[in-house]
């Protein structure tokens, strides 16, 4: 299915087969939920998964899915959902779970109209945040350089997060300032120092 064919059909449910970032998802009513998809043919869709298997689905998520959209219609109806990439360590390591909060909301409020090539990029940003080491600098990069794909001016240099978040505000008057980055606040985690491990000793003759 050729990206956007299905806002060429009229009313009718066209299944398009895309890749998806998983950004948001609401309960609705007793098992199901509504997910806030970016997808990669068609934009920002909300979708409707129904049973407790999409519950496996968390925010950040790489989805593959298949889905059935109707123009004009506001919440779309999902038919197959599968892992497209799954996280080594965004999800399990808890001194990393809190930059990949950072990014989903930061990309929930960046991306809304289809663009493949600018999906595959955040993609490919976002597998490389779960495999880098230093993942902070991975994320100031991230949103320096995705700011003049979606039309801005690039900083000139890398800033904190804190300052690099200012800028979008600036460019966005709808901007919502991220309650995710508080959670960066603390981070490291404390580190203690190694101490030799404690052994009783039996009392000798001598003492």
């Amino acid at each position: 299915m050729a990206p956007l064919l299905a806002h060429k059909l009229g009313g009718m449910s066209v299944e398009v087969k895309t890749r998806g970032l998983l950004l948001q998802r609401y309960p609705y009513r007793e098992r199901s939920w509504v997910l806030k998809i970016h997808t990669e043919a068609e934009g920002t869709l909300s979708v409707l998964a129904l049973g407790p298997s999409s519950r496996a689905f968390l925010p950040g998520a790489l989805l593959s899915l298949r889905v059935f959209v109707r123009p004009h219609r506001d919440l779309q109806r999902l038919a197959e959902v599968e892992w497209d990439y799954l996280y080594r360590t965004l999800y399990h390591d808890p001194t990393r779970q809190p930059y990949l909060f950072v990014a989903v909301e930061w990309l929930a409020q960046c991306l809304v109209a289809p663009d493949p090539a600018l999906y595959a990029w955040v993609r490919q940003q976002l597998i490389e945040l779960d495999q880098t080491p230093q993942p902070e600098a991975h994320l100031r990069r991230f949103f320096s350089e995705l700011l003049p794909r979606l039309g801005g001016a690039a900083p000139p240099s890398v800033p904190s997060l804190q300052a690099l978040e200012a800028v979008y505000r600036a460019s966005w008057p709808t901007w919502r300032p991220l309650r995710s980055l508080s959670l960066l606040e603390t981070l490291p985690l404390p580190t203690y120092e190694y101490r030799e491990p404690y052994t009783c000793r039996s009392p000798s003759k001598n003492d």
